[in-house]
């Protein structure tokens, strides 16, 4: 009786040591209720912040966002604007594409249902698009991605430098601190892209090449194709003359 006593006191602590642990390696925001994942929810307030170990994540009133994963690291963007301060192995999700990003911020903002802008302030950013190509953004650069056309590509535009002037107005919407620091931040940054304009030139002049490439190779191609069909024609021509005269 006492060793059964003692067995099932054991199972006793095992099984809450376990729940202490899987609670202590999840995070969930506030704002999901029942604490489970996936969980969606609307920013109501003016803004949204939420921090997780060294994740910090920003979003505006009337963002939907969906949490993922118990570990927050993998968020979906619904619609609205969301600020990733720093999310190292973290996936943002949008409806054509994921980004992940290191160490550093970036932002996502979903202008609609089939256009979400991706905007590079200071990481390392990679985005996979459904069609599972994926696209590097610099530093400094943002680039919009839309839908799926009629190749089953992903549409998108030229990645190109961010209008400093435009982006102000959302980034002070969600700063945290105080404006003498925000005035400080903006200025380190601009010193930050004093070389985007000559980087802008190298990245558009690798577009080119690239497009050019693939125009020389397209007629490349349809060279050899008409070739072909040549060379079939004229085999065609001589087995005729040779059933017809040959005989």
């Amino acid at each position: 009786m006492r060793k059964l006593a003692h067995l099932l006191l054991f199972i006793a602590a095992f099984q809450m040591e376990v729940r202490v642990r899987a609670s202590e390696s999840m995070s969930f925001p506030e704002n999901c209720l029942g604490k489970t994942v996936p969980c969606s929810f609307k920013v109501t307030t003016d803004k949204w912040s939420f921090e997780s170990g060294n994740i910090k994540l920003n979003a505006g009133q009337g963002a939907i966002l969906i949490a993922q994963d118990e570990k927050s690291k993998e968020w979906k963007l619904v619609s609205g604007t969301l600020w990733a301060q720093n999310a190292p192995s973290v996936k943002i999700k949008t409806v054509n594409a994921v980004a992940e990003g290191s160490s550093g911020q970036y932002w996502v903002l979903a202008e609609s249902d089939d256009r979400v802008v991706f905007r590079n302030i200071t990481s390392k950013l990679v985005l996979t698009f459904k069609d599972q190509t994926k696209l590097e953004v610099p530093r400094g650069f943002e680039v919009w991605v839309g839908g799926i056309n009629s190749q089953a590509k992903t549409e998108h535009g030229m990645v190109e430098p961010i209008n400093l002037k435009q982006h102000l107005k959302a980034w002070y919407e969600l700063y945290p601190g105080s404006r003498t620091q925000f005035v400080s931040e903006v200025q380190d940054l601009k010193d930050q892209w004093a070389d985007l304009i000559e980087q802008s030139g190298d990245i558009y002049k690798k577009v080119a090449e690239r497009k050019l490439a693939a125009l020389d190779e397209k007629k490349r191609q349809l060279m050899e194709i008409k070739r072909k069909q040549e060379e079939e024609r004229q085999r065609i021509r001589n087995e005729f003359h040779k059933r017809v005269f040959d005989q």
